[in-house]
């Protein structure tokens, strides 16, 4: 990559990160360092993300980045990467906070979304020299820098004992407020994210939640969403019908004038091409 790792020294940090408990000596970085001084904020959460997560993290990450806000996460795989490339989906910035260095890319299956962070103007920082693996030990750690730099945490998902709750521990600890959406009562990665609210944190179901507690949020215009996908003029029928509900083959045959051929045809073109998906002969819009 023809991108250069730079160093920051601590008398170069911004305050919400030179004043916390065990500051980083120092930082290194590629990409928008100027994104580091900016108003941003973390989403985070399980490795192991549901559907349910999925659908929720691409939508809160949308409607802060849609507003300029940078999203920061830790570039795990599951809700830190679905941050990540929502973000940039919607054409927005975001930051990575690394466990390692900025050579020893981890998780390795990860380094397509690093590169695609830096090429569109994103920042990813560690405070590993640039050959140091990442550990174990290294990850608790992260977090605190995660929180440190963000306005506030965002959890989506979490397992009752998790990476998560450490950033929400530290966050805490630097007097951040923290959200989290509500989780499913049947999911055990639904079971730490609502200890995480019954132990103060801001119950949220809407951005809204979010944006007033912040000022310099709420008065932000929201982008036109100018990434929505365009539909084929021959999909629009289908299209307009699961963008009410998912469906069955038999519903969709009930509502148009097509053929079970014609039906056939359209809906394996559009799995093909990644708008719609299907489970157990049920089909709906793909997340």
């Amino acid at each position: 990559m023809k991108y250069k790792i730079c160093k920051l020294e601590k008398s170069e940090f911004p305050n919400k990160l030179k004043n916390i408990n065990k500051s980083p000596e120092q930082l290194y970085f590629m990409g928008n360092i100027k994104l580091l001084y900016e108003d941003s904020f973390a989403v985070i959460g399980t490795r192991n993300i549901t559907k349910y997560g999925i659908k929720n993290c691409k939508l809160f990450s949308k409607e802060l980045v849609l507003r300029n806000i940078p999203i920061v996460s830790g570039m795990a795989i599951g809700t830190d990467a679905m941050a990540h490339q929502t973000a940039l989906d919607y054409s927005g910035k975001t930051i990575a906070v690394l466990g390692g260095g900025l050579e020893k890319i981890f998780p390795p299956e990860n380094y397509n979304l690093f590169e695609r962070i830096i090429k569109n103007d994103g920042l990813v920082l560690t405070e590993y020299e640039n050959n140091l693996l990442a550990t174990k030990e290294h990850f608790p750690l992260r977090n605190r820098i995660v929180s440190a730099i963000s306005e506030g945490v965002l959890v989506i998902e979490a397992g009752y004992r998790s990476g998560t709750s450490i950033t929400v521990r530290y966050a805490r600890e630097q007097e951040k407020l923290v959200f989290a959406i509500p989780g499913r009562i049947d999911s055990v990665y639904g079971v730490g994210v609502n200890k995480i609210i019954k132990e103060g944190a801001i119950l949220t179901t809407s951005i809204e939640d979010i944006l007033v507690n912040y000022p310099q949020f709420m008065n932000r215009k929201c982008k036109k969403d100018v990434n929505k996908i365009i539909i084929k003029k021959e999909y629009k029928k289908i299209y307009n019908l699961l963008e009410k509900g998912e469906s069955t083959i038999d519903q969709l045959l009930t509502s148009t004038n097509y053929s079970i051929k014609e039906i056939l045809e359209l809906l394996l073109k559009m799995e093909l091409e990644n708008i719609v998906t299907q489970e157990m002969g049920v089909y709906k819009i793909k997340d």
